[in-house]
């Protein structure tokens, strides 16, 4: 053996016999350094939350409470409805009869119905509100002014007619009557005419309709200069007129 080289190799020895008493291989150790940790966990990023769906606005049908001094006419006439809608749409049997604190349907009208905000939405701060706009007074309706508007082609059985007008509140002609000197008379049926509203009396027969009522006569029932009474149901004259 070369001399020098037994220190070496006894050197080597003792330094293997070293690592060997603490159970540790170099092999392993130095891949040790290089392998990364097999408990290193993987980073998932989180799930993004959907966002929930706005909800929807709703509509619903608009309710009038009926006041002191309310018509169905008057109340028709504030939301531009007519008067045949307004009992079908609540089906009144009696439209001359209204209570106090009655609900009726406005047909064909409705109010929007917000919904209540989400959750990200309630934490925002809401902007004001607009002032609610005030609902109109219902001016009282005025008693009934039933006049002889006009009597044309008197004493012409085809073409003779006598038109009244209403220039005030609603009246109930059931039982009036249009009455010469003679004694004739003409009787209205159950009818109502309403604020503004004309009706005629043909003294000819004839289909009744709502503007326009038959007498059924064979001869004329009017002559220039006579005059021609209109009769309430309790046989209070109403008005007078002249036949041209």
């Amino acid at each position: 053996m070369t001399p020098g080289i037994a220190p070496k190799l006894i050197l080597l020895a003792v330094l293997m016999l070293s690592l060997a008493a603490c159970g540790e291989n170099p092999t392993e150790v130095a891949s040790s350094t290089l392998t990364p940790s097999a408990a290193a966990a993987v980073t998932v990023p989180p799930p993004t939350p959907t966002a929930p769906a706005p909800p929807t606005a709703t509509s619903a049908p608009l309710v009038y409470t009926v006041q002191p001094g309310d018509t169905l006419s008057g109340i028709a006439q504030q939301y531009d409805v007519t008067v045949q809608a307004l009992i079908e749409a609540n089906g009144i049997q009696n439209p001359d009869q209204l209570s106090i604190g009655q609900m009726l349907v406005i047909p064909n009208q409705f109010v929007v119905q917000e919904p209540p905000p989400s959750t990200a939405e309630a934490s925002e701060p809401m902007p004001p509100l607009p002032s609610p706009t005030p609902e109109p007074t219902i001016t009282p309706v005025a008693p009934p002014l039933v006049e002889i508007a006009d009597v044309a082609h008197a004493g012409n059985l085809s073409d003779e007619v006598v038109t009244l007008g209403n220039g005030g509140g609603m009246a109930h002609l059931e039982g009036w009557r249009l009455s010469d000197a003679g004694g004739n008379y003409f009787v209205f049926p159950a009818l109502t005419l309403f604020a503004g509203s004309r009706i005629r009396v043909h003294s000819e027969a004839g289909e009744t309709r709502p503007t326009d009522l038959y007498w059924g006569r064979t001869a004329p029932a009017w002559s220039s200069g006579e005059l021609i009474t209109l009769l309430d149901d309790a046989g209070d004259v109403v008005d007078t007129h002249i036949v041209p």
